[in-house]
C-alpha cells in the first residue's frame, strides 16, 4: 500500500474497478458459485475499494488542496469535441468515495446473510457490485459526459435491483416505472449540457473551472436554462417534485437494495452533480431559487403522506425523498457543503433503519413467507424488542438521527440547514425556514411512529410468526451496530459556532467552493461568510432552540401514543369512523394514505393520453403505413407484377409467334405514324 502511495493513479483506478471485477466474476461464474463464494466476491471487492479509498483521503490529507487526475484514453474527439476517459478526485468526489464503499461494503456483509435463502443471490451480488461501479464512475469522473455514464449505469442497476424479483408483476412494474421516471429526467439533463457545451465549447471539469470569469459573465438567461435542465435531471435521480414518484415503489426489490439506493448512491447523485457545478448555479439566481423551493415542498410533501404509511419500508421511502428535499434545500441557498453534510449524515443513519427494517421482515418471512405483506406492515406487528433487541436498539438511535434529536448526526445537518435559511432572513429564506420546520415536525413525528408500532406495546399480528421471530444472524446485526455508532458520532464534524466551533468537514470542503465564491460579487445571497459575532450566535441558538423544542416534544409525544395499544387504537378511531362493514376511513387520513392520488393523477393525465397516443401511432404509422403500404404494400405490388410476367411465359410456341406478330404490327404502326408526321 505504501508503494501504491507513489501511484496514487493506480489506487485511484482501483476504486472503481474493483466492483466491475466482482461485477464480472458473479455475472460470468456465479452459476457455478455457493453463496459464500459469490458472496465473498462480492463483498470482498466492494471492501478492498473502501480500504483504496481509505488509502487515497490519507494519500489526499498529505497532498494538501491538489487533486488527483489520470486519464486512461481518448473517448470522444469529433470536431471540437474532446473527452478522455479519465478519473478526478478530489474534496468532494474523497467524501462521496468514502460513503460508497463504506456503507456499500456494510451492505454487501448484510446481504450475504439477507439473500442466503435466494436462488438469485449471484445474480443479485453482480447487480450490487454493477451498482457500486456505476456511482464510482459517476463522482470520480471529471466531466459531466463521464458523471453521465455513472449517471445512466445507477438507472440500468435500480432497474435491475429494483424489479430483481421480475416474477412478481408489481415488483416488475415498479422497476419499469424507476426507469421511465430516471429517462425523464435524463432528457432534461442531456439538454441542459448541450447547452452548457453550446456556449462554453467544454464539458470537463477542469475545462469549465477555467472560465469561471467567462461563466460569471455570460448571459443569464442561458445559465438558468442549463442548471434548470440540469436540475430536472436531479429531479430524476434524487426523487424530487415532479419526479419522485418513483421512489416509494422503488422498495419492491430486496430490502438491502433500498439501503443502498436511499442512503448511499443513486439518490444522492442529484446532489453530486449540483454541488459539483457549483461554480455554474451561483450565476443562475432563478435556478438556485427554483431548487430550494422545489426541494422544500418536497420535503413537506413527502413527509406529510409518511405520517399515515403502514409499511414500514414505505414509511421510510417517504422519509428519504423528504430528506433528499432538505438537501436541495440547503444546495438552493448555496450551502453547498451543508447540503453535502447532509448526505453524509444521511447515508449512516438511513442505512441503519433501511437494514434494521429488513431485519424486522427477515425474521418474519420465516413463518409468513417471502413477499407476504404483514411481514412489513407495522399495524401487525409490536412488541419485538423483546425477541430483537439489537435490532431495536440500533434502529431507535437511527431514528433519533433522523428525527433531529440533539447529540444525534441528523441534529447537526439539519439543524445547519433551517439555520441556512433562518440567516438568510428575506422572503424565500423564511419560505424554505417555514417549509423545512414544517417538514422537520413530520419526520419526528413518523419516526417514533415507526418505532412504537414495531417494537413496543402488544405483538397485534399472526401469533405463529411472533412465536418464531428471532434476532438476526451476525451478518446482518454487526453492519447495524457499525452503523448505528456512525449515526452518532458522524454529525460531530460540523458544530454549531454556538457550542464550540468545531468544522473539519465543511474546511475539508472548501476548496471545493472557492472558485465560485471568488467570482460572486460582494451582494450575493450565495456568498459563505464565516459569522461568529453576537447576533449570529444569537440566531443560531433561536434556531437550534425552536427545532430542538419541537423535534423532542413531537417525537416523545407521537412514541407515548404509539408505544401502546390502548393508543394506538384511539388513534385508529381518528382514522376510521364507523364499526364493521361501514367503516371508512377518514378524508384526511385517506387523502394521506393515497399518497394525495399523485399516481391516479399522472394515470389519467400523462400516462393515460400517451398510451392512446401511442396505440393510435401504432394503428396509423406501424399497421397502416409501415405494415400495409410500405412492406405488405411492396410485397404486394411485387407479387402482382410477377404473376403478371408468369403469365407471358406459358411455354407455348403459338402463344409467342402470336405476341410476335403483334408486336410487329405495333411497332410498324408506330414507324408509319412516325413517318407521316414528317
Amino acid at each position: 500500500m505504501l508503494d501504491l502511495f507513489k501511484k496514487p493513479e493506480l489506487l485511484l483506478w482501483a476504486v472503481p474497478l474493483l466492483p466491475l471485477v466482482g461485477f464480472l466474476i458473479n455475472g460470468l461464474f456465479g452459476r457455478r458459485l455457493n453463496l459464500a463464494a459469490s458472496g465473498g466476491v462480492a463483498s470482498a471487492s466492494v471492501i478492498v475499494s473502501f480500504l483504496c479509498a481509505a488509502g487515497l483521503f490519507v494519500y489526499h490529507m498529505k497532498q494538501g488542496s491538489a487533486a488527483i487526475s489520470s486519464s486512461a484514453f481518448t473517448w470522444m474527439n469529433t470536431g471540437g469535441f474532446h473527452i478522455n476517459f479519465a478519473l478526478l478526485l478530489d474534496h468532494l468526489s474523497c467524501v462521496y468515495m468514502l460513503v460508497i464503499t463504506g456503507v456499500g461494503s456494510l451492505i454487501h456483509i448484510y446481504s450475504v446473510g439477507y439473500m442466503s435463502h435466494d436462488e438469485g443471490f449471484a445474480r443479485y451480488f453482480a447487480y450490487l457490485n454493477l451498482f457500486v461501479f456505476s456511482m464510482l464512475m459517476l463522482v470520480l469522473g471529471d466531466s459531466l459526459v463521464t458523471l453521465f455514464l455513472g449517471w445512466e449505469g445507477v438507472g440500468l442497476c435500480s432497474y435491475l435491483l429494483i424489479g430483481f424479483w421480475y416474477k412478481d408483476r408489481n415488483n416488475a412494474i415498479a422497476g419499469k416505472k424507476a426507469f421511465v421516471a430516471n429517462r425523464i429526467g435524463d432528457f432534461g439533463f442531456m439538454i441542459g449540457m448541450f447547452l452548457i457545451f453550446w456556449h462554453f465549447g467544454t464539458l470537463s471539469y477542469t475545462g469549465l473551472l477555467s472560465q469561471a470569469g467567462a461563466i460569471a459573465a455570460a448571459d443569464t438567461t442561458l445559465l438558468n436554462a442549463a442548471c434548470i435542465c440540469l436540475f430536472i435531471g436531479a429531479c430524476g435521480k434524487s426523487a424530487q417534485i415532479p419526479l419522485y414518484v418513483w421512489l416509494p415503489d422503488a422498495m419492491a426489490g430486496p430490502t438491502p437494495v433500498s439501503a443502498l439506493i436511499h442512503a448511499a448512491t443513486m439518490v444522492t447523485a442529484g446532489i453530486y452533480m449540483v454541488a459539483r457545478m457549483n461554480f455554474v448555479f451561483v450565476h443562475a439566481e432563478l435556478a438556485m431559487d427554483i431548487v430550494a423551493i422545489v426541494g422544500g415542498v418536497t420535503a413537506l410533501f413527502a413527509g406529510s403522506i409518511g405520517l399515515v404509511q403502514r409499511d414500514i419500508k414505505k414509511v421510510l421511502a417517504y422519509s428519504t425523498v423528504s430528506q433528499l428535499g432538505f438537501m436541495f434545500m440547503a444546495a438552493g441557498l448555496g450551502a453547498f457543503h451543508i447540503a453535502v453534510f447532509h448526505v453524509f449524515t444521511h447515508a449512516f443513519f438511513k442505512a441503519l433503519l433501511f437494514l434494521g427494517s429488513g431485519s424486522v421482515i427477515h425474521a418474519l418471512e420465516h413463518s409468513l413467507g417471502h413477499g407476504n405483506p404483514d411481514s412489513q406492515d407495522m399495524w401487525k406487528m409490536g412488541g419485538l424488542k423483546e425477541k430483537m433487541p439489537i435490532t431495536c436498539y440500533t434502529m431507535f438511535i437511527g431514528s433519533l438521527a433522523l428525527a433531529g434529536i440533539p447529540v444525534f448526526a441528523g441534529f447537526f445537518s439539519k439543524d445547519a440547514i433551517l439555520y441556512t435559511a433562518f440567516h438568510r432572513g428575506d422572503g424565500l429564506g423564511w419560505l424554505i425556514y417555514g417549509l423545512g420546520v414544517a417538514a422537520a415536525v413530520c419526520t419526528a413525528f413518523y419516526s417514533a411512529r415507526l418505532m412504537g408500532l414495531t417494537f413496543f406495546g402488544k405483538w397485534r399480528g399472526n401469533e405463529h410468526a411472533y412465536a418464531h421471530a428471532d434476532e438476526s444472524p451476525r451478518s446482518m446485526t454487526m453492519p447495524l451496530m457499525v452503523l448505528a455508532v456512525l449515526a452518532i458520532l458522524a454529525g460531530w464534524l460540523i458544530t454549531p459556532a454556538a457550542w464550540f466551533h468545531f468544522t473539519p468537514f465543511s474546511d475539508w470542503l472548501a476548496p471545493t467552493w472557492n472558485v465560485a465564491q471568488a467570482t460572486l460579487p460582494a451582494e450575493s445571497h450565495f456568498r459563505l461568510h464565516a459569522e461568529h459575532d453576537a447576533a449570529a450566535i444569537t440566531a443560531e441558538w433561536i434556531n437550534m432552540l425552536i427545532s430542538s423544542v419541537i423535534a423532542i416534544g413531537v417525537f416523545v409525544f407521537a412514541f407515548l401514543i404509539y408505544k401502546t395499544s390502548a393508543n394506538i387504537e384511539k388513534v385508529k378511531k381518528l382514522a376510521f369512523t364507523g364499526e364493521g362493514d361501514t367503516q371508512r376511513m377518514t378524508p384526511w387520513y385517506k387523502l394521506l394514505l393515497n399518497k394525495y392520488y399523485v399516481d391516479e393523477i399522472y394515470e389519467k393525465f400523462v400516462i393515460g393520453p400517451v398510451r392512446i397516443a401511442s396505440d393510435v401511432l401504432f394503428v396509423v404509422v406501424d399497421v397502416i403505413v409501415i405494415d400495409l403500404l410500405l412492406v405488405n404494400g411492396s410485397a404486394m405490388l411485387v407479387k402482382a407484377s410477377s404473376d403478371l410476367g408468369r403469365r407471358l411465359q406459358t411455354g407455348l410456341v403459338r402463344h409467342y409467334l402470336y405476341a410476335f406478330a403483334v408486336g410487329m404490327v405495333v411497332l410498324s404502326a408506330l414507324f408509319l405514324l412516325i413517318a407521316g408526321q414528317k
